[in-house]
This record gives C-alpha cells, structure tokens and sequence, in this order.
C-alpha cells in the first residue's frame, strides 16, 4: 500500500494528523526513552562504585564474595553498553514526511518491544555465575554454613528476577499495543 492509498483509505470522521504532530510525538518517544537511560545509567554507576567498596572490603577475607562482585560489575558495564547501543542505533529522520516518520516510531517501537523481551533473558543468564560464587562463598570460607541467609538471599534473587521478567513482559506488550495502533492507522 502506497502513501496515497494509505491517505484515501483512513476514515473521513479520522482526524488528520500534521507532520509536526507526528514529529513531536516521535521526539517525545526519544526524549522519554533517553531519560529512563540516563537514569538507568546513573543507578549503574552508583552500584559499580559500591560494588568497588565492597570488593576492597572483602578482597582478602572473603574472595568469593570479592569475584561474586567484580563479576556483577562487569555484568553491569555490559548492560550499560548493550542500553547504550540499544538507543543510539537509529536516529529520527529530519526531513522525512508523515509516513516515513510512522515508520520510523514503528521501527523503534519494534525494537524497543524485542529488547524488552530478550533483555531478561540476557540477564538472567549472564547473572548466573555471579549468584552461584555468592552462594558458593560460605562453603568455602571459615564460617559454617548460614543456611537460613542464604535461603533469603535466594528467594530474594528469584523473586528480583521473577518480577523483572513479569514488568518486562509487560512493558513489552504495552510496546506491542503501541505497535498494533499505529498498524490501524495505516489500515493494515
């Protein structure tokens, strides 16, 4: 379906949409998306930096614990620069029409869709080797074993995950959702 029978197609009763509505919907998407990065980014340098405390603090009392941490670090610095790469692959264009611009939102709301869906995966996995040195480190340290701790702090990591993947899940319906009202707009 070409531009002109997408225009002929819409309902009369449909409102007409400007370019320069259309455009500011599309920076207001990017303006939004950009300010959950940054404050994602901002939350990940504080955890790197604690997790610098705690690796110096435990570096030779409990090494488990020390690599558990460098390794969730480097975890961290991963996800940073999967976000980061994730945001800037694709830049509105600037001289582009309505529908072009449509596209473009659609494009953008695909993507955001997948990352949301396999982002956790992602996580899930490459948090594994971090939790199992946590919970590795009693066994092998001086202490005896502190059962009921350790119990808590593997509800707590599943649970932590568990609602991770159910918001991501969600937030990726509400991108498909999206998805699906542009699609009426175009009648396909």
């Amino acid at each position: 379906m070409n531009a002109q029978q997408v225009w002929q197609a819409q309902a009369i009763e449909a409102p007409r949409m400007s370019l320069a509505y259309v455009r500011h919907i599309t920076s207001e998407f990017d303006r939004r998306r950009r300010r959950r990065a940054a404050l994602s980014y901002v939350l990940a340098f504080i955890c790197v930096g604690l997790s610098a405390f705690i690796v110096w603090q435990f570096m030779f009392t409990r090494p488990l614990v020390a690599m558990a941490t460098a390794y969730n670090v480097l975890f961290v610095s991963a996800s940073i620069y999967r976000l980061y790469r994730h945001l800037n692959a694709e830049t509105s264009p600037a001289d582009a029409g309505v529908l072009d611009t449509l596209r473009y939102q659609r494009r953008q709301l695909e993507r955001q869709r997948d990352f949301r869906r396999n982002n956790w995966r992602w996580a899930v996995l490459a948090l594994l080797p971090g939790w199992a040195l946590i919970l590795a480190s009693p066994f092998f340290g001086n202490e005896s074993a502190p059962w009921k701790r350790m119990g808590v702090t593997l509800v707590v990591m599943l649970g932590a995950m568990t609602l991770s993947a159910v918001n991501e899940e969600r937030r990726a319906r509400q991108s498909q959702r999206e998805i699906d009202a542009l699609d009426s707009l175009s009648g396909s």
